[in-house]
């Protein structure tokens, strides 16, 4: 059985969990005493589906914050003025891991802390797993808030205090750093006593300890890379640490990814927030795949709609001129800058309406199944990953590029195992959508995008190269686009894959880089612990003119 229609039926085998019993769920999880009854295992479930199903987070913080400000996607009628200022609703990670997923992986914990200690030596790496989750979390959410609190969190009902200390983001890199050392190494080291399996609750890898302690140390080089914008040294350090550690991804079946029917849990559907249908393709990305003949178009675009069919229906209607004929290309973006939607390109964002059955529009959607699987009366499988073999790659020839360790493989050999699994990768995830028009990726498509002008390895060009192959493969992962952006300072104007300069009313615009922080209630009871976090953070001048400045920035992000 292939590993996505293991996971769905795995999906159906719990979903009474989120379904018809999540009332009682509930209860027993807000019950420390009734706590102790419950499968420990089924904690993960609940803090997985927790991480995924967040529809309000998929439409204000990706479709119309991140992917916008990362030219990711552009509104159907073209960006507004308010682009880079309109924060409304952005940062809901926040509320998402405070209170309620951090706190299932901590009750996860306090079940099985309090068992018997000849049971309690079974849960040894279910424990660990679950720390993975709970750190990849955090370090999300420090990622555009900075400090937060995190040792001393989640632990009030369990008799622990209700006002956490903030912890600095340099101590957290450092704490989730060792942690995940400790982890992988315990996922590496046979147990005395047989291991209960996640199994069926884990919906990533169905319990295989193996290929969580490779996202363990997938997940390390993560968060050094992070670090090496501050601290250099201490990533290179880390670096040369995790990898010499021989349990590696290796490829795309080692990628962390989440996949998922909307006809499950009411995931990924084509209504409501989740629904991608009301944004555009972006003209950087559009142009550099076409220019280069880069497979993954037919994977994240659709063509516009400009068919000869359609164009001759047009011309009957008197709506096209005689003559007209299809064009060879019909991959079509959107530009960025709201001053190009409100003007030159105005015409591009106003679809003809033909008649009551054909309005054609210029500029190519997003792929709406990759997004929402049941677009058109679909019923395939959303893909959504979080670390993929492609994103390993591309850090370890970025490692070997930049010259921080030198551990076997070379930049060129690891960029292009990236560029080929990135390829393979987002080829799987449109086959189990059942976009429309799919169509297999061949060898030969792959190595000819290999040989291509702006995608062939270049020495002198490797980290550019690196960063836009990346910036491309973080096609569903806004977050590390942003963040690549933050680091690297690209893509921008002037690499290969050129973005456009966001300009309104004729000024060059700045794009955010953090969420705006909350001043505390002064009748908040942890007003003392948040007021410090602040001030701490507000001795570092890169952090902008105030907590609410979405224009400074958090701790690793150094200027």
């Amino acid at each position: 059985m292939s590993k996505y229609k293991s996971v769905i039926f795995l999906l159906l085998s719990v979903i009474t969990i989120a379904g018809c019993k999540k009332e009682n769920f509930v209860k027993e999880n807000t019950n420390p005493e009734i706590l102790t009854t419950i499968d420990p295992a089924k904690e993960f479930l609940n803090a997985t589906l927790q991480m995924h199903n967040q529809r309000f987070e998929a439409y204000y913080d990706y479709y119309r914050r991140i992917m916008p400000w990362m030219q990711m996607d552009v509104a159907q009628t073209g960006n507004s003025k308010t682009l880079v200022t309109d924060i409304g609703n952005f940062g809901t990670r926040y509320g998402i891991f405070y209170p309620t997923l951090g706190a299932e992986i901590e009750d996860l914990h306090y079940i099985i802390n309090t068992m018997p200690e000849d049971e309690k030596a079974s849960y040894v790496y279910m424990s660990n797993i679950a720390d993975i989750l709970k750190i990849y979390y955090a370090f999300y959410v420090s990622d555009i808030y900075g400090s937060i609190p995190y040792r001393e969190a989640f632990q009030g009902r369990y008799g622990g205090t209700v006002t956490p200390v903030y912890e600095p983001q340099q101590e957290l890199f450092a704490l989730w750093d060792s942690s995940l050392h400790a982890i992988a190494t315990t996922l590496e080291t046979t147990q005395p006593t047989a291991q209960v399996s996640l199994g069926a609750n884990d919906l990533y890898f169905q319990g295989d300890v193996t290929k969580w302690s490779k996202v363990a140390n997938a997940l390390r080089l993560r968060i050094a890379f992070r670090l090496s914008k501050r601290d250099e040294a201490a990533a290179k350090a880390i670096f040369a640490d995790v990898l010499s550690d021989n349990n590696q991804m290796a490829s795309n079946d080692d990628s962390w990814a989440f996949y998922a029917s909307p006809a499950l849990y009411d995931i990924y559907r084509s209504n409501g927030d989740w629904d991608i249908s009301s944004f555009k393709a972006p003209r950087p990305t559009v142009n550099f795949m076409i220019e280069n003949s880069d497979p993954r178009i037919r994977d994240y675009y659709e063509k516009n709609n400009y068919t000869q069919a359609n164009i001759n229906v047009a011309i009957d209607s008197n709506i096209l001129a005689p003559g007209t004929v299809e064009k060879p290309n019909r991959y079509v973006g959107a530009p960025i800058s709201p001053d190009s939607a409100q003007g030159k390109y105005k015409s591009w964002f106003t679809p003809k309406f033909v008649n009551g059955s054909l309005i054609l529009d210029t500029i190519s959607f997003l792929k709406r199944r990759l997004w929402n699987a049941d677009y058109s009366g679909g019923t395939g499988i959303v893909t959504t990953p979080v670390i993929t073999y492609a994103d390993y790659c591309f850090m370890r020839a970025e490692i070997e590029a930049r010259g921080f360790v030198t551990t076997g493989g070379t930049a060129e050999e690891w960029y292009n195992k990236g560029v080929e699994a990135s390829i393979r990768f987002w080829d799987d995830a449109a086959n189990k959508a059942q976009t429309e028009d799919y169509t297999a990726v061949t060898d030969a498509e792959i190595t000819a995008y290999l040989m291509a002008p702006d995608v062939q390895f270049d020495a002198s060009k490797a980290l550019e190269q690196i960063a836009v192959q990346s910036y491309i493969n973080f096609e569903k992962q806004p977050n590390e686009a942003w963040a690549l952006w933050k680091r690297t300072g690209m893509p921008n104007s002037n690499t290969a894959l050129a973005l456009e300069n966001i300009v309104i009313d004729g000024t060059v615009k700045a794009i955010p880089r953090r969420a705006a922080i909350s001043l505390p209630a002064s009748n908040d009871p942890n007003y003392a612990n948040k007021e410090a976090a602040i001030q701490q953070m507000q001795q570092d001048p890169g952090f902008g003119s105030g907590p609410s400045d979405v224009f400074g920035r958090v701790w690793w992000d150094a200027q």
